[in-house]
């Protein structure tokens, strides 16, 4: 049998699901104020507003447990607001609210991250980096070669 890998073949590729922008305890979408998208650490995400609701204490511990998976992720000391953001949904959010809403249409359904069976994406995109940035170079003290603010810049300079 032909390998799929190396004969040109089509290969089917699976839908992609769509990323989830709403919030399944609340069911409300998530926001840029209260309702930011926050992390436990089993990976499940919700809205900084109902993981503060279930945020808990046990055994002299803050502990929040996942609604999907009774996983706890413990309360950080300055509270929920202190949780990872899910920086997809996040952006994903981000990006809606910074996009001019024509009138009739709803957003675009985002693909969920690292869900899609695409081809890797090898290079960069044209036009983020317009111009090679150069490298940042310490102020020279001119006091020696020794120390390494300047040990540092000799070594760039060469």
């Amino acid at each position: 049998a032909p390998s799929p890998e190396g004969d040109g073949a089509a290969v089917a590729v699976e839908p992609c699901p769509v990323l989830r922008v709403e919030c399944i305890i609340c069911y409300s979408s998530y926001d840029l104020g209260v309702r930011l998208p926050r992390r436990l650490y089993c990976g499940h995400t919700f809205c900084q507003a109902c993981l503060k609701r279930l945020d808990a204490v046990t055994n002299e511990q803050r502990w929040i447990p996942c609604p999907q998976c009774r996983q706890n992720t413990p309360t950080p000391r300055g509270g929920v607001t202190m949780l990872d953001l899910d920086l997809a949904t996040f952006l994903a959010v981000k990006a809606d609210r910074e996009q001019p809403r024509v009138a009739g249409r709803s957003p675009p359904a985002l693909p969920a991250k690292g869900s899609c069976k695409e081809q890797a994406v090898t290079e960069q995109p044209a036009g983020l980096c317009p111009e090679p940035v150069p490298p940042a170079l310490f102020p020279r003290r001119g006091c020696c070669r020794l120390c390494l603010c300047c040990g540092v810049t000799a070594a760039l300079e060469s």
